[in-house]
Order: C-alpha cells, then structure tokens, then sequence
C-alpha cells in the first residue's frame, strides 16, 4: 500500500526493506535448446551467448555493511556448475552489484530484472466456519466467510533468463523458441492496528502472506496466436494452486498522454462484491455489509477501520471505496508524478465461469483436492455447487504498468567529468503515496560547473500491478485482488546531460 513517512523523514519500502526476496540463481542450469550439440558446450560459452546483445550496464560498487567489495580484477568466478554461491554472493546478486551482465527477455518485459520492492494492498474474503444456523447476522451481513484486508510490503526478485527453449510444431507447425525467466514474489502484512497505516515494519516483525515461485515466458507468433506473440506467467502458490496466464504483447506507445492516475486508471475499475458463480451482474452488495468501511464488523479484519478512514482521525488508507475498488490505490500512488510514458498489458487463465471470452486458448488455474472440495468422482474438471469447494480458484486476471517517472534528485556541485555520486534517492511528491527509488547519477564528460546545491529531473522505471483471482464457495464468486506499486531496490543509472554551467 501507501509508503509511509518516519518522524525524521525516512521512507519505507523499498528503503527500509531489509529482507528482500531471496536472490534465484539459475547460472549453472541453461536450456539446451534445439543445437544437440549444445551438450558439449561449456557453461562459459553459455554465459558469452547470452550476454552478446546485452545492453551495458553502469558500474555499480557500492560496499555492503562492515565488508570490503574487492575491485573486479581482485574477484574470481568459477565456472558453473561447480561455482559455490557464498552468503555474500547471495547478497551481491540480490543487490545488483554483480559484475556479470544478465539476460532480459524482450518488449513489454526488458524492465523485469534484478530485484523490486514496494507496498501495496490485499483483501481477500476467507471462508468462515460457522455453526449451520442462520446464514446473515443482521447488520452484519452474511457470515460465512471473513474479509481480511491488508497493507502490505513486497518484494519481487527477476532471475536472468534461462536461455532458449524449443517448443517443437507437429506437422507443418515451425518450431518456435521461449524465452523464460524465473521470479520468486514475497509479501508481508504490515498493516497497523495502531497508527492506522501500513508501518507494523518498524515495530514488529511483518506477517509473511504470500509466497510465489514462478516463470515469466516470452512466446513469439505462431498459427495458434494468428501471427501474434505472446507472454506468459506461471506461478505456484503453496495453498494449492498453480496458475498458467497468458497475454498478447502490446503495441508500442498505444497509451497516449496525459499519463496521470485517473487517465491511467480509468479504463481499469474494479468491483470486488461477491456474485453468484457465473453471474458477475448479480452482484450482493447488501449482504457484504464488511464491505462499508465506515462502521465496525465481526466478519472483518481488522473489524474496526476508523484509525484507517477518511475520519478525523483516520489515515485514509482503507476505505470503502478502496475495498470496493483496489485499484484506487494504485492511482493514489501516481498523485504529484510527472509520467512521461506508459505500458500496459495484461494476462488471464483463459474464459471463465463469469467472463466468458480470452485472447488465446490455452491457459488455465488448478487446484489441489482440499481446494476443490469432497467431490463425488475423483477428476480434474472443476468442482460444482454440489460438491461443495472449501475455496476453488476458478479463474485469475493481471494487468501490469511499466511507467517511466521523471523523478526529482538533489545534487551538490561542482561535479568532475564523469564522476559518479551514488545513492542518491529521489525527493518525492509531498504526501506522495508512492515508493522512493534510488540513482547512481553521473556527470557529463566536461563536469558540472555549478557550485552548491541543484536538482535535475532524472528519469526511472516504476512498476504497477493489479490481480484478481476468482474464489468460488458458498455458491458464490468472491472476488480476492492483490495490488502495488514498485520500483528497483539498487540504483538506477542515469548520466546527466551535458554541457552544464551557471
């Protein structure tokens, strides 16, 4: 969810992060593609293939606390797969600060790479156990099931690509080649009880929520795409389900500005109120009292929301339009931003019991027997009403938005040619709700002349996603949507321009 601000100014997520997602090291394992001869080749000439149209990247030596990062002709890297990874390679790698360029699979997705953080927000309805007696609790509504609402900090870390994989075509088919990376997400709860925000990580430790291991997929034309390419996400969920989502690949610049939220957002609401399964039109809002934001409820977490509404004491980090419709706070996140560009694309399971129509076939969402609940024949086809499901995942959405900010930075001049100040974080929006990223700014090849402080506007790449994912029980589809914004946790290079005087 929103960033929050210390009492001395700091910033939380991605800053105050200090456990980011756990560093995926793919080196020693490369796809063998379609050359048989592949097999012989050693790792290394692997590592030379997949960096040959790689894009340069700034040199980055920051030193990590109470250790000396040797200079690169000091450091020796054994060849996989006999390479053992120290804890402070692990780290090294987490940080970005490696030395070996890695690969980046093409348009929309050359910025999924290296290692992002930032908040967000979660809610989810959960089924309730209850004792079979009256199904609605008056003013409270139907009380089978608990909303649980969070405001969460997550991490996601983009491994490098894994290399060329052949999907061989039958027939007339031609065989296509993927491009894979692998991507592990955590998200934690942070919400607090006490100030109304999303800042338990600095009082306590945060309630891990959600871990999701998975592989991004680039996937070009093909008959069965009608000349289109396409991408892919597949991800594991531990409660049970494996999802495999899948996209066409957007037109470049089909998004026009002005990029602010509501421009941005406007083609993007979202209604969570529960429906009955295949009939999103008869949607109950007067049963799903949880929903209003501005009285307590028992079927709720956190059952009272006055320290996060827009009352005089509230935050106004969940209301109950927010509840409603999540995606307002990832327009709140862009408030004060100067975007200057826009990409969006999105990806599905395929149709489902409530939208009837996908861009591609294929696809789909699976769940464990638990899951599906005590049906009366054992399969793999979805469960129905009569059997029961304790909360079987029918379908699931994600709509993605690579932005280009230009952010503020403050600088203290003169600057030498080409002389790097690192770590410089950007002077975000007053009351911005957004995470604050960090540059490595270089100076021109003739210096900066200006003598004190300065700002220059330095552009850099921010993330936002929303996802729904379809939970029947109950007769019912209850809508569960995770939302964020987030930006690289290691700096980003930027050179500034030249030339500059006073």
């Amino acid at each position: 969810m929103p960033t929050e601000i210390t009492a001395d100014g700091q910033v939380i997520p991605p800053r105050n992060i200090t456990q980011p997602a756990p560093v995926l090291d793919t080196r020693a394992f490369q796809w063998r593609g379609l050359d048989t001869s592949s097999e012989t080749q050693s790792a290394d000439d692997h590592e030379e293939k997949r960096d040959t149209n790689q894009t340069p990247l700034v040199a980055i030596n920051l030193l990590l606390p109470g250790q000396r990062v040797p200079p690169p002709s000091a450091q020796s890297l054994p060849t996989a797969p006999q390479r053992v990874i120290s804890e402070e390679d692990m780290l090294r790698k987490q940080l970005g600060i490696d030395k070996i360029h890695e690969g980046r699979l093409p348009f929309p997705l050359e910025h999924f790479h290296g290692s992002y953080a930032g908040n967000g927000f979660n809610m989810i309805f959960r089924p309730n156990k209850f004792d079979g007696g009256p199904k609605v609790d008056g003013d409270n509504g139907i009380k089978d099931n608990i909303l649980e609402l969070n405001l969460t900090t997550e991490q996601w870390t983009f491994g490098p690509t894994i290399g060329d994989i052949p999907n061989r075509g039958f027939g007339t088919e031609p065989t296509i080649t993927l491009g894979g990376m692998p991507y592990l997400q955590t998200v934690q709860n942070v919400t607090n009880l006490d100030t109304g925000k999303g800042d338990s990580l600095l009082t306590n430790k945060p309630n891990g929520i959600h871990l999701e291991p998975g592989v991004f997929l680039f996937v070009p034309e093909s008959s069965s795409t009608k000349g289109k390419k396409s991408i892919v996400r597949m991800a594991s969920i531990p409660h049970g389900t494996t999802i495999n989502a899948q996209g066409l690949v957007p037109v470049p610049n089909a998004l026009k500005p002005p990029f602010t939220g509501k421009t941005i957002f406007s083609n993007s609401v979202i209604d969570t109120t529960p429906f009955s399964i295949g009939n999103p039109s008869s949607r109950l809002p007067q049963f799903f009292t949880s929903m209003n934001a501005d009285r307590p409820n028992p079927f709720r977490e956190p059952s009272d929301l006055s320290k996060f509404n827009t009352s005089k004491t509230g935050s106004g980090r969940i209301t109950s339009e927010t509840i409603k419709n999540p995606n307002k706070v990832l327009e709140k996140a862009l408030e004060g931003q100067n975007i200057t560009n826009v990409i969006s694309f999105d990806l599905s399971t395929g149709p489902s019991q409530s939208k009837g129509s996908a861009t591609l076939n294929g696809g789909g969402i699976s769940n464990i027997s638990f899951l599906n609940g005590p049906q009366s024949t054992i399969t793999s086809a979805a469960p129905t009403l009569a059997d029961n499901p304790n909360a079987h995942a029918e379908f699931f959405t994600n709509r993605w938005w690579v932005e280009t900010v230009l952010y503020e930075v403050k600088l203290k001049g003169p600057l030498k040619p080409n002389e790097t100040v690192r770590e410089v974080w950007a002077t975000m929006p007053r009351g911005s709700l957004a995470p604050t990223p960090v540059f490595n700014v270089t100076a021109p090849g003739n210096g900066v002349n200006i003598k004190g402080d300065f700002s220059v506007r330095v552009p850099g790449v921010q993330l936002q996603y929303s996802q729904t994912v379809n939970l029947n029980f109950g007769g019912l589809t209850w809508p569960h949507v995770s939302v964020a914004t987030l930006v690289p946790t290691t700096p980003q290079p930027v050179l500034l321009p030249g030339p500059r005087g006073p």
